[in-house]
């Protein structure tokens, strides 16, 4: 089963450029000009450590389901899903956490089963018709896991796009308020004036870290 290439991306991976300026909304007699990496602010605020480390759960949760099929792969479709909604759960209560290690187990015995049945040399009537629906279970749940594969990675694509934006607006909300407190007129995005003086990045995380 392919791995999700996509989910190895790390939370920055998700970021886009952000616009060219960000205006402060004010004039003052003298024009005054900062930059700030808006990008950094996004990445190293504590609101983007936690992101990262959200995206990292969630991530590690779904290869893992991937792994345990791909290795597994003797499970009815009612296993399938009772397995993805507990293992993709954000925290369970003991009662779903045995109910899961429950479901593996039986997984895990059925596989070992038919490895054993596949190399019996002389099989009961009963035994070939389990062994071909084992085999029937495992055709199925490679194309199911192969659609999981597209599923998780447009749903954290989505999740980190909605996340993006919150944080973009986080980011220019703390511009704008260490560029008021400064008196600057403008501030433009790093990106696009690399060496510009007066830098408000530091000021900027600073803000962004203060607002919970």
């Amino acid at each position: 089963m392919k791995q999700i290439r996509f989910l190895q991306l790390g939370w920055a991976a998700f970021l886009a450029l952000a616009a060219v300026m960000v205006g402060v909304g004010f004039q003052t007699p003298t024009e005054k000009i900062g930059v700030a990496d808006i990008n950094r602010l996004m990445v190293d605020s504590d609101f983007g450590k936690s992101l990262q480390a959200q995206l990292d759960k969630m991530r590690a949760a779904r290869q893992d389901l991937l792994s345990f099929i791909d290795s597994n792969r003797v499970i009815t479709m009612d296993q399938a899903y009772q397995l993805r909604d507990l293992s993709l759960k954000p925290s369970l209560t003991k009662e779903e956490q045995a109910q899961l290690d429950s479901l593996k187990a039986a997984i895990v015995a059925a596989s070992k089963k038919w490895t054993e049945l596949a190399t019996k040399p002389n099989m009961t009537p009963e035994e070939r018709t389990l062994v071909q629906d084992y085999a029937d279970r495992a055709q199925k749940m490679a194309q199911t896991g192969n659609r999981w594969v597209q599923d998780f990675s447009n749903d954290l694509a989505d999740w980190a796009a909605k996340q993006k934006a919150d944080g973009n607006q986080r980011a220019r909300g703390a511009i704008q308020d260490v560029a008021k407190a400064q008196g600057y007129t403008m501030v433009y995005d790093s990106v696009f004036a690399p060496y510009g003086a007066n830098d408000l990045t530091d000021a900027a995380l600073a803000a962004m870290n203060a607002k919970k």
